[in-house]
């Protein structure tokens, strides 16, 4: 799963990246990318006058009676061939280019499966399926908000934001890559500027529902964090030669910071026992999630690793021989003993690793799967350092095609602790692990009950365009860096 988690990102990427670079800069309006200056503004006008196309009517389906749009569907394309391209063998090789590889996974979608149906028509309708999910909850949020009495509203003022950062976006992509808002939207998004509004604002319905479902549910930690009360500033004492009057204000003053300072005092230990209250139910809360998380360790782990990396390959791309390869072996076996001997792994790093950025990150980085923060590490590498359960004090070799890795683990994070060091720990840290199982695990169940909703009536599937949506599938995978409007891989 690690294997092709990397590669449809990589290629769904690098179609992205072409997509821009030659349907929305392809006519050299800003041919050095540079970037706008704070005062350009969009190609058709000022904030208060977009010639945005209105919202898009057509639809492919409806899940129920709501319409599912045919630039929704070709939006959630993405998901749905992420889905089936992960499940999928041999499909990437790392020595071919990105055309070729971009060929391959064509060749694949339009092969057919044990059943006899293309992966393409596989992926079609897996996105009816995700795109119907999302109008239930959608539908379901938003009628939870209409009720007078219910606690889950939509912040108007946060979704008023949401829109405002949308055309902000919008002005951004137009200066810089100098087109329409909507041209450069749906490059993007597979959508214009009001289209991508108009499923954002569904968005958010969907997501109130959830909320409400986990908090229904009892996946709730049952308070929100404490927010600790301000100390208030203590007047500073006037000088000695201060007038009458100066000393007066600064007796007045003093008076009002004593109270304030009281009631601080007394709004602070509330908060100390407010804190120790809300850790106790997090901790209870968290403790749901254990069975998850021992289940899939290796899923949600951190492992800092710090790497010496000697290549296989010379400075135009070729295999070294057997001679210069086996060098290079000898002299990993060489830093190993420099460890043993007592020189820091890290100033051997510093000093022999092959890695461009050795000399500013030292070799050292945080790996984690379920994140994908994996450096460049092969399989193999990443495989060995969930094997470790310790931190090393001596680093041991891992080969590959590419290379030779000289390899330490010298951090581990988990659900409960973090020991040895961590290259980056404001995101390898044990809140993030949990934050990852939590994600992982109440998503499955919310997944599950909206499974459930689909198969009743009034949400089932209807009114489907299977000519266009094998068309919209069709057009997703076959598009080149000419075509216009990819979409959907943001």
């Amino acid at each position: 799963m690690r294997k092709i988690t990397k590669i449809i990102a990589m290629i769904l990427a690098v179609l992205l990246a072409s997509a821009i670079a030659t349907s929305c800069v392809g006519d050299n309006k800003n041919p050095d990318n540079t970037e706008p200056s704070a005062t350009e503004k969009p190609t058709q006008g000022t904030e208060k006058a977009y010639n945005d196309a209105a919202e898009t009517v057509t639809y492919v389906a409806k899940a129920g009676e709501q319409l599912i749009y045919s630039n929704e569907f070709y939006y959630f394309l993405y998901q749905a061939v992420r889905e089936i391209y992960y499940k999928a063998e041999d499909v990437y090789n790392p020595d071919a280019s990105d055309e070729e590889n971009l060929a391959k996974m064509r060749e694949f979608f339009y092969s057919e499966d044990e059943e006899g149906v293309t992966y393409l028509k596989r992926a079609a309708d897996r996105t009816l399926e995700i795109a119907q999910g999302f109008k239930i909850a959608y539908k379901e949020g938003k009628e939870l908000a209409s009720q007078e009495d219910s606690k889950f509203k939509v912040d108007e003022a946060e979704l008023s934001q949401i829109i405002s950062y949308i055309d902000s976006e919008a002005d951004y992509g137009a200066a810089m890559y100098g087109c329409s808002r909507d041209e450069y939207f749906s490059y993007v998004y597979g959508m214009t500027v009001n289209d991508a509004k108009r499923y954002t604002k569904q968005q958010v319905y969907a997501e109130l529902h959830e909320n409400y479902w986990a908090d229904a549910n009892g996946w709730v930690i049952g308070m929100d964090e404490p927010v600790a009360p301000v100390e208030p500033e203590k007047p500073s004492e006037p000088a000695e030669d201060a007038s009458e009057e100066d000393k007066a204000s600064y007796n007045t003053k003093l008076e009002e910071y004593n109270t304030k300072k009281a009631e601080y005092d007394e709004q602070l230990a509330a908060y100390k026992t407010d804190c120790a209250k809300y850790e106790e139910l997090k901790e209870a809360y968290y403790d749901k999630f254990r069975e998850e998380y021992e289940g899939n360790k290796n899923i949600y782990e951190y492992r800092t690793v710090r790497s010496l990396f000697l290549s296989k390959k010379d400075s135009d791309g070729n295999t070294l021989t057997d001679e210069q390869i086996g060098a290079k072996r000898k002299n990993a076996e060489t830093y190993i003993s420099l460890v043993e001997q007592g020189h820091s792994f890290e100033s051997v790093v510093k000093g022999f690793s092959e890695a461009s950025d050795a000399a500013t990150t030292m070799g050292l980085v945080d790996v984690n799967v379920y994140t994908t923060s994996v450096g460049n590490f092969p399989n193999e590498v990443i495989d060995w350092a969930f094997a470790k359960d310790t931190v090393m004090e001596i680093p041991e070799i891992v080969e590959t095609d590419d290379g030779i890795y000289v390899l330490m683990v010298e951090g581990i994070v988990t659900f409960d602790e973090a020991f040895g060091l961590v290259a980056d720990a404001e995101t390898a840290n044990t809140e993030s692990v949990r934050s990852n199982v939590e994600y992982a695990k109440l998503a499955t169940l919310y997944n599950d009950y909206i499974e459930e909703l689909m198969a009743k009536e009034e949400y089932a599937l209807k009114d489907i365009d299977e000519e266009e949506t094998l068309n919209l599938a069709k057009k997703y995978i076959d598009f080149t860096t000419e075509d216009k409007g990819l979409g959907g891989n943001s």
